[in-house]
């Protein structure tokens, strides 16, 4: 019974192309319309196939409940929700680091600005002891805290680069924004109208208006270019581009630096003019017969010092004479000698502490005191900026929105019901997500496995989402490779951008990804960006005469032969290195697979 099903289906096929070869004996075979392509600028990509499945690890994904913490807020505090992501909406997928909400944050910053002013007095007990003679500075200076809060602001990135560097997005996008925060007030310190105003000057001779302080003034711009880089590299870590934020990171480190050095250079200066006039004229009224020619210093050791020194000259006069007197013998003249190295000991000791307290204004004890009050007032400062931090709510994790319980104006102390219940507390519910859960794994052919390399960037195509492509990055490369079907192939693993599946999966309507779908991913080797471009069927010719029919009328089609000289080429399109311009028309035949290339 099958053989004589065989045999009808084999008379059915020679019965049809019978009838098919009379038919095309009995008509002209119809010649196919030239097809007309126009020379157009664009970039080329260079891929390499690779055959696969997606994979989807099994990993737990328990929603997590994200709130404000408000441990260490004291009255008066609001609460109010001020801002919130524009964007956010649930499904959507976000970054660790990410800026979700921020609350009111008025309370908080006032508590930095006025910790950050109990840092300066403690350091201004030490400053001001310092002698005026030792001064000589402009009169209009920006305030001490200028140079502060940008070594702060370094002090951050470096902590920063830190967490960057163990993973911890979270925390490096905390002291990140610590960082534009601190820049940000000494940017708006230098900006103050005092300065403003005092930069303003003219010079009468030359008749234009001139910067009174030049070095201000290129201090203001620095900063805002160094605010400029902060928030680029904010950008890129909510965008998930780690390692793109270190090398940024390491730039703005850099130029950071330069601000320092040169706010440094003028900031904290003491106004001291009035001061050194009091000393000068002082230094005027000394009498001729008392005046030592010095500015009078007020330390009362410098007398000590001086007694002991005199003394030091009576024992050399007497050393001096001993030795010239035949009575004087060998223990007299120890004697006088031990006396005076112990006067030149006293006076050395005195004046070293005089040298301390005209450097730093206080003796040992008040260094230690002052310098221990230093440290309390940064302990409150570190605490002032944390609580400024817990008015920001930042993605913990890569992970995909659940539910968003907040909006603007809310207030997140008055989560309660009618009743009296308490409502949900949480403003925002998230699924954490591991990049590492979803992948594909694949083959490359042996002749294309070479080109590969791990971090290449892939497109993916997965057959049962075809409006949507998927994104990931080249991870492993199998150094063995398996023959199958006479083809030796090796195994590559493709990592998937979560964030491009949470978007193929809304296109698609679907809440979760499938394992084992089929799928092609496009391994990207190379692009050539903003070349001249044809399409592969409009090259005619051979490796090392290769030419195109320029279309000169589109009416009549009527052509000229053009040599060409030829780049990359994929599985679509060839670049035209030169022979052709932007704008012109070719001749494309209507089937013609890739050329052959010596490129």
């Amino acid at each position: 019974m099958m053989k004589s099903k065989l045999i009808i289906v084999i008379t059915l096929l020679i019965v049809l192309s019978t009838i098919g070869f009379a038919g095309c004996q009995g008509k002209k075979a119809e010649t196919s319309p030239k097809q007309i392509a126009e020379v157009t600028r664009g970039n080329l990509v260079i891929a390499v196939t690779a055959d696969g499945n997606l994979e989807l690890l099994e990993a737990e994904a328990k929603p997590v409940e994200l709130f404000f913490d408000t441990t260490a807020f004291t009255p008066p505090y609001s609460g109010i929700i001020i801002w919130r992501h524009p964007d956010l909406k649930v499904g959507d997928f976000v970054r660790a680091g990410t800026l979700l909400a921020k609350l009111d944050d008025t309370y908080q910053k006032r508590n930095v600005a006025i910790a950050q002013y109990d840092v300066e007095l403690a350091m201004n007990e030490l400053v001001e002891k310092i002698h005026p003679a030792l001064m000589g500075y402009p009169e209009n200076y920006p305030d001490a805290s200028t140079v502060l809060r940008v070594e702060q602001a370094q002090d951050e990135l470096t902590q920063m680069q830190k967490f960057l560097e163990q993973g911890e997005y979270q925390e490096a996008a905390a002291e990140l924004r610590l960082a534009v925060y601190d820049l940000q007030a000494s940017y708006e310190m230098l900006n103050i109208p005092q300065i403003t105003m005092a930069r303003q000057g003219y010079d009468d001779f030359m008749g234009m208006p001139v910067d009174n302080y030049p070095d201000i003034t290129r201090a203001i711009k620095l900063l805002q270019q160094d605010l400029e880089r902060l928030t680029a590299i904010q950008v890129l870590i909510e965008q998930g581009n780690y390692n793109d934020a270190k090398a940024k990171l390491s730039t703005a480190q850099s130029k950071l630096s330069e601000t320092h050095s040169l706010v440094k250079s003028f900031s904290g200066r003491i106004r001291v003019s009035q001061r050194i006039g009091e000393c000068c004229q002082q230094l005027a009224g000394q009498k001729p017969e008392t005046s030592t020619g010095l500015m009078p210093l007020p330390y009362p050791d410098t007398s000590t010092s001086l007694d002991w020194l005199r003394q030091v000259e009576e024992n050399l006069q007497k050393i001096q004479a001993c030795k010239d007197s035949d009575s004087c013998d060998a223990l007299e003249l120890s004697t006088l000698l031990r006396m005076a190295q112990h006067d030149v000991d006293m006076s050395q000791t005195i004046l070293e502490n005089n040298e301390m307290i005209f450097r730093g204004g206080l003796n040992l004890k008040a260094l230690r005191t002052a310098n221990l009050n230093i440290q309390k007032a940064e302990q409150t400062l570190k605490k002032a900026k944390e609580s400024l931090l817990k008015t920001e709510l930042l993605a913990p994790f890569d992970g995909i929105v659940a539910k968003i319980n907040l909006e603007k104006d809310d207030s997140i102390g008055q989560r309660f019901s009618a009743t009296g219940q308490p409502m949900e507390s949480y403003v925002i519910r998230l699924i954490k997500v591991n990049t590492k859960d979803w992948r594909m794994t694949g083959v490359v052919d042996e002749i294309d496995i070479f080109k590969v390399r791990v971090g290449q960037e892939a497109v993916i195509l997965v057959d049962a989402m075809p409006d949507a492509d998927l994104k990931g990055k080249v991870t492993f490369i199998s150094p063995f490779g398996a023959q199958t079907t006479g083809v030796v192939e090796f195994a590559v693993t493709i990592t998937i951008d979560p964030s491009s599946v949470v978007t193929a999966l809304k296109a698609v309507g679907a809440e979760e990804p499938k394992g084992g779908l089929t799928a092609t991913a496009d391994i990207i080797i190379d692009e050539h960006k903003d070349v001249l471009m044809v399409p592969n069927r409009a090259i005619k010719g051979s490796v090392g005469n290769y030419w195109v029919d320029v279309v000169i009328d589109e009416e009549k089609v009527t052509t000229e032969k053009r040599p060409v000289v030829l780049g990359a080429q994929n599985e679509q399109f060839t670049e035209i290195i030169s022979g052709l311009s932007q704008g012109e028309k070719v001749i494309v035949e209507a089937t013609r697979g890739r050329v052959t290339t010596s490129f």
